[in-house]
């Protein structure tokens, strides 16, 4: 196995969710010899592409990400997936619709699931591909485990503006009704959904507008609770984290001149909750990451129950539906000394994360990826000529290359002809995306691998080397020499 050049390609939506869950991959795979290389999607895409083997993973296996996946696949990856959002959803139907695609499932080698609930789920929906999905859990809750506390520490101490403990959080997940239009250049959520291909029918215009309408109540329900909050205990900060697809300017301007609400989104979500002394939240799973870092949860919750509120966040606070009684709750809390976490069943929770307890999910999955060097010659040694690749070309040229690139440019193109170029909207339009990817540096990657030797016991720090190979892209490998 020494000879064999093993490579993984980790592309990373939004920083702020993802960044140290993959990077704690890397550091697994690196271990075991691999050179890793992570980034932004389309970073790390052109490198995939343009080296033709290794094995690439995924963010999810939805139908938008088919076309993407079987290019890869053709040019000769191997394909593994996991669905970022798959811990939660509003109805499995809903699910099945927008979050599993059958070609995707079909191409993918490895498909990992957060718990039992999303592989009976997966496995329900496509039988014949039971054997590759496997049980993991997510490393995402790896890094919430006690074990990994050190390292939440290092990262809260980088990459948070605001280090004093003791605040109140509110994470917010409001998007549908606090709609951010430079972000997709939809003007709306429900256009969003039917610019993305969900909506098909009346049924499903009526489902993603009450969706919309539910969360523009429950958004200027929580503007108000705040408000009322930051008079009620002026002498305790408030901090707003939105979701990173809400628009994060009307929470600014809401709030401009309150002095004690913050309203911040640097550094992941998890630095937060770990210098709260409680989240208050609805619908949103950081519910259950507060959970696992033994918060304690209020969740407000002042309109009708309804079948559009995601159903399993909201199993991971206290509900409270009145202002007033958030106000008695908060006061409670927040004389208390110690951290207690909303009482909840253990089994329940680990029907739904498999490695809530374990924190052993980015081991797990490694394992798996070493299993395709064994087992795939492909992987180990790239012909340099052959019939077959030889095929692959042509298929890559014809069936992706002219009909996406080159039609995509064309039209791109004549389109940007015929529109007057906007400079303030664009700057907008950067500032949006800036909210899911700030940018990643070399330094970045260097600290959290650091951390992480300390943590399993690595008596010196290891020597890698990182090298930029694309704007917020890089290719690290251990040093050996």
């Amino acid at each position: 196995m020494k000879d064999i050049k093993k490579t993984l390609f980790l592309p990373i939506e939004i920083i702020p969710r993802e960044l140290d869950s993959k990077l704690l991959i890397a550091h697994k795979a690196l271990e075991k010899g691999y050179s890793v290389v992570v980034g932004t999607k389309g970073g790390v895409y052109k490198s995939a592409r343009s080296y033709g083997r290794g094995i690439y993973f995924y963010k999810d296996h939805s139908p938008l990400s088919s076309r993407l996946l079987q290019e890869l696949q053709v040019v000769g990856l191997k394909i593994v997936t996991m669905d970022e959002e798959g811990l939660s959803w509003a109805s499995p139907k809903v699910y099945r619709s927008t979050r599993i695609d059958e070609t995707t499932i079909k191409i993918s080698d490895a498909i990992f699931a957060w718990g039992q609930k999303q592989y009976d789920l997966l496995t329900s929906t496509s039988p014949e591909y039971k054997k590759k999905i496997h049980l993991i859990g997510n490393p995402r809750f790896d890094v919430l485990h006690s074990k990994y506390r050190q390292f939440l520490k290092d990262q809260s101490k980088e990459q948070l503006s605001y280090s004093d403990d003791g605040y109140v959080l509110i994470n917010s997940m409001f998007t549908p009704g606090n709609w951010n239009p430079l972000l997709y250049g939809t003007s709306s959520y429900v256009e969003h959904m039917r610019d993305r291909g969900f909506i098909h029918n009346d049924e499903d215009f009526n489902l993603f507008t009450k969706v919309s309408e539910n969360s523009a109540q429950l958004f200027e329900a929580y503007v108000s609770l705040l408000k009322r909050l930051s008079q009620a205990f002026p002498n305790t900060k408030f901090v707003i984290r939105p979701h990173p697809d809400e628009n994060h300017e009307a929470w600014r301007n809401i709030f401009a001149s309150t002095n004690n609400v913050v309203v911040e989104y640097s550094g992941n979500a998890t630095y937060w909750i770990l210098g709260a002394k409680v989240l208050i939240y609805s619908g949103c799973t950081t519910a259950i990451e507060a959970w696992a870092m033994n918060k304690p949860t209020l969740r407000y919750h002042p309109n009708p129950e309804t079948k559009f509120d995601p159903a399993l966040p909201n199993r991971f606070g206290k509900t409270v539906q009145t202002e007033k009684r958030v106000v008695e709750e908060l006061k409670v809390l927040l004389s208390k000394t110690e951290d207690n976490r909303f009482d909840l069943d253990s089994n329940f929770v680990e029907s739904y994360i498999k490695n809530v307890f374990s924190a052993d999910a980015a081991e797990n999955i490694v394992h798996v990826l070493e299993s395709f060097y064994v087992e795939d010659e492909h992987l180990n040694k790239k012909s340099i000529f052959s019939l077959a690749l030889l095929r692959k070309k042509i298929h890559l040229l014809f069936y992706f290359d002219i009909k996406k690139r080159w039609g995509s440019r064309l039209l791109g193109k004549v389109k940007r002809t015929l529109q007057h170029k906007d400079i303030e909207k664009e700057s907008k339009v950067a500032q949006a995306k800036f909210q899911k990817f700030p940018g990643l540096k070399k330094e970045d990657i260097e600290m959290r691998l650091t951390s992480l030797d300390k943590i399993i016991g690595k008596q010196k720090e290891k020597k890698r080397n990182i090298v930029k190979i694309a704007p917020n892209t890089f290719k690290i490998e251990n040093n050996y020499t």
